[in-house]
């Protein structure tokens, strides 16, 4: 008893000396944004409830570049789907299906054929573009358990094995880019990482990145560290794409017509007054300035990413604000950062 009782000991103290030159892994999660900083958080992009225009966007198969061999078609479509799922759950966009486009392509073949009842045939010619595309590719990827690997026999070796393969990492970055599909251009780019050292999803389930079940090829993830890097990564995407989309391209619908109608633009009689010295930044590439405090009112002039503006006024999440040559008007405070 003496023996196995010491051994024991001799054990954890090597135990413990190994984490600490490991850096001591812990359970836990990390997530970061390399590139695209900056700009509104998503806890002030998502406020309040969102009924305004929306944004008309399609995801892409997700590509594989770390050339592991782990890949396959299905997992490319299972992390469509989830980032596909979870732009829906915004309400900010209109997105348009692509992984099942050959199955709606199909349906619209049968109605044309003439064997399906003629009011009920879905139409050839109405399928909607998608002014913007989220391309996105897997460039870092680690879902094996990490640390030594090592059965349950018996001697320091097996315990210390035992313990040390309890310890599992996951590790996954994603390279994404909003594209414009009329011309191609890259509108906005960032690579996003998520890593977990543990299966509780928490308040993950919570966020856009929770929406949906693992489907296809990422079945074989669920309950494990590789699901909850993945929502990291979906999540971090997800308040990428909705803070750095262009204002200009949410000109879809209007507010529900249940809502309070505004005040009409002409009616609105801003009160003078001089700057109150508070400066603020305009965040996305092109914003536009209204004539009152709401996106009924009318667009008075467009200030660019990075102009600078005097703040005149605050009314709700609203800014009336001068520009440097002048001119004056009501912009979202939300797509401003302050200058300090």
């Amino acid at each position: 008893m003496m023996k196995l009782q010491l051994s024991l000991a001799v054990c954890l103290v090597f135990l413990a000396s190994m984490l600490s030159l490991a850096g001591c892994v812990t359970p836990g999660t990390t997530a970061t944004v390399t590139s695209g900083q900056g700009g509104p958080d998503i806890g002030q992009a998502q406020a309040e409830a969102y009924n305004g225009p929306k944004a008309r966007i399609a995801v892409a198969r997700f590509k594989d570049k770390t050339g592991k061999g782990w890949w396959t078609g299905g997992v490319g479509d299972g992390m469509a789907d989830q980032l596909t799922t979870a732009l829906f759950n915004t309400n900010r966009f209109i997105v348009l299906e692509r992984a099942a486009l050959e199955d709606v392509l199909t349906e619209q073949d049968l109605g044309a054929s003439g064997r399906v009842r003629a009011d009920t045939a879905a139409e050839i010619g109405q399928i909607e573009g998608a002014e913007l595309m989220v391309v996105a590719a897997v460039t870092e990827f680690e879902g094996a358990a990490s640390g030594a690997s090592g059965g349950l026999g018996g001697g320091a070796a097996g315990i210390i094995g035992g313990l040390l393969g309890g310890f599992q990492k996951s590790h996954m970055a994603i390279d994404m880019r909003i594209i414009d599909s009329k011309t191609s251009r890259v509108l906005a780019a960032t690579s996003v990482e998520g890593e977990a050292t543990d299966v509780n999803l928490g308040g993950l389930l919570g966020g856009y990145g929770g929406s949906g079940a693992l489907v296809g090829g990422l079945s074989g993830w669920k309950n494990t560290p590789t699901e909850k890097a993945l929502r990291i990564c979906i999540q971090k995407a997800v308040d990428f794409i909705v803070t750095k989309t262009p204002q200009t391209y949410y000109h879809y619908g209007a507010q529900p017509a249940a809502a309070p109608a505004p005040a009409p633009a002409t009616s609105y009689q801003a009160p003078a007054g001089a700057s109150s010295g508070e400066m603020v930044v305009v965040v996305p590439e092109s914003l536009n300035v209204r004539s009152g405090p709401g996106e009924n009112f009318s667009v008075v002039f467009s200030a660019k990413g990075g102009d600078r503006l005097s703040v005149l006024e605050k009314q709700d999440k609203w800014l009336r604000v001068k520009a440097q040559d002048g001119k004056e008007g009501w912009t979202a405070g939300w797509l401003t950062s302050p200058v300090h």
